[in-house]
């Protein structure tokens, strides 16, 4: 297989891989981007959290997230996500971001979770301005961008190369290779991520013995417009649009954390009730809706909906994968060379439940201290010289598909989850994949085994975790246990002997 070199690979184009990537460049590195195209990033409207207001506090926020989190954040990457997070608006300011202001300074609004209005944002597409920004800043660089789908990470005790596929087949020999491919909840079958972000990589992280740290941690997202994929941002909520049922009852309080209002309206729901975001409040109160949300209002008035007089009916959905490759406070995993931010890794930032908008602050945040690491790092690593062949050949068909998996993963390892429905679903899924190394090699195929790991992952830490406690709820056990107050790791040898 011909080959290539590249010293520095980033895979994904989000804004963490998008922050490495011209960090690296302004550094002086020459890194080369690998994306399937457009991931979650570019789908976030919310906002980015950060503490710039003089009212508020780097503490503050520090509380917030705490609170959210339910005892397993670590309190270091906590302090540098809400310390450094200020740096950082300054950065994706210079990258050509535009955040919304009041004259000079500004328009910040609140958002579930948090005790102060510290969002900002640009509308309801701020990630779509974050993405749009940092790409044609990545492009102004001269940064080359490949179109093409990671397949395989070539390691043993240390990184050899990659595979990708853009229609063929081609094999990169690289010296440091950055993972911000996203997470994983488009395995679920009601999901508010675009499906072709898979979560795979973690799945290929695994197989190359990386940890997964924390998968039982999904954050189901309240407001997803009933049969879709558009969520309603937690910010319509925050500037005043109620909940109710379909009888016209509020029944819980919008601002209080995902988890809370999700599980809320996925009783309501389970009851045989229909439940609706009222966003008539907010026209009320003064705000033109189509200028504030543009994108939101845009998507409803194509389905015949005119929230200035309807009410729009929402189902909660997955939305964040929390848990994801375990790294260290600069992005680093296990296997030297590899590095992973934003979403498919686990800083460890979010604990059991990440709080409104600070996800976008994770990338950045994260994605500038990984560059930096890896500036030094780069200077102690080399280029392998080994050769490599594949002799795996296999002609089965998987006995499932993906879509079989996504209604496998919602049904029994959903918003709520039970002992006797998890060990089913993990049984399930085994008998699935025990011949998959008699699969027929396609690309296809490689995608389902791996993100089938990441669910196995997920179910196996769910199991595990006999509590509730912040997007894990178990209905067999519904409260925080202080023996679990621990994160879970799962290693690719225990998941195939569980």
């Amino acid at each position: 297989m011909p080959e290539e070199k590249v010293e520095v690979l980033v895979c994904g184009s989000g804004i963490g891989g998008l922050t490495t990537a011209i960090t690296l460049k302004e550094l002086g590195i020459k890194p080369v981007i690998l994306t399937r195209g457009r991931g979650n990033t570019y789908y976030s409207q919310g906002g980015i959290a950060s503490a710039i207001h003089p009212k508020d506090s780097s503490f503050s926020h520090f509380m917030d997230t705490q609170r959210a989190g339910r005892g397993l954040c670590n309190e270091k990457a906590l302090s540098i996500l809400v310390d450094e997070g200020i740096q950082r608006i300054s950065d994706l300011e210079r990258w050509g971001v535009e955040f919304d202001k009041y004259g000079e300074f500004y328009e910040t609004t609140l958002e579930g979770g948090h005790s102060f209005p510290r969002v900002l944002k640009v509308k309801d597409y701020t990630g779509k301005a974050i993405y749009e920004a940092l790409l044609k800043k990545a492009q102004e660089l001269d940064i080359p961008i490949i179109s093409g789908e990671l397949e395989e990470v070539i390691a043993n005790e240390k990184l050899h190369g990659i595979l990708y596929y853009d229609g063929d087949l081609r094999f990169l020999r690289v010296k440091v290779l950055v993972l911000a491919t996203g997470g994983a909840s488009s395995m679920f079958l009601h999901t508010s991520n675009p499906v072709k972000v898979r979560g795979d990589a973690i799945g290929i992280a695994l197989r190359c013995g990386m940890n997964v740290k924390n998968p039982e941690f999904v954050q189901f997202h309240p407001t997803v417009v009933e049969g879709t994929n558009l969520l309603i941002s937690e910010a319509v909520r925050g500037e005043g649009a109620l909940l109710v049922d379909d009888s016209g009852e509020r029944f819980i309080n919008e601002l209080e954390p995902r988890d809370v209002v999700a599980r809320a309206i996925y009783r309501k729901i389970k009851e045989g009730r229909k439940v609706f975001i009222d966003m008539r409040p907010v026209a009320k109160g003064g705000k033109n809706l189509y200028e504030r949300f543009p994108t939101i209002m845009g998507f409803l008035k194509g389905m015949g909906i005119n929230p200035k007089k309807d009410l729009v009916p929402v189902v909660p959905a997955a939305h964040y994968f929390i848990g994801g490759i375990e790294v260290d406070l600069y992005g680093r995993t296990h296997l030297q060379g590899v590095y992973a931010v934003g979403e498919c890794a686990c800083s460890g930032v979010h604990g059991a439940n990440r709080l409104a908008s600070n996800s976008l602050l994770e990338g950045v945040v994260f994605g500038y201290r990984t560059a930096y690491r890896v500036y030094y790092d780069m200077k102690f690593l080399s280029f392998s010289f080994l050769n490599f062949k594949s002799e795996r050949s296999g002609s089965l068909k998987p006995p499932y598909s993906f879509e079989d998996l996504r209604k496998l993963m919602w049904e029994m390892c959903g918003v709520e989850r039970e002992e006797g429905e998890l060990a089913e679903a993990i049984r399930r899924l085994k008998s699935w994949i025990t011949d998959y190394n008699k699969w027929e090699a396609t690309v296809h195929n490689r995608e389902l085994l791996d993100i089938s790991l990441v669910a196995l992952s997920t179910l196996k830490a769910a199991l595990i975790r006999k509590e509730s406690r912040g997007v894990h709820y178990r209905r067999d056990f519904p409260y925080e246990r202080e023996e679990f107050r621990r994160d879970s790791f799962i290693r690719l040898e225990e998941l195939l002997e569980f």
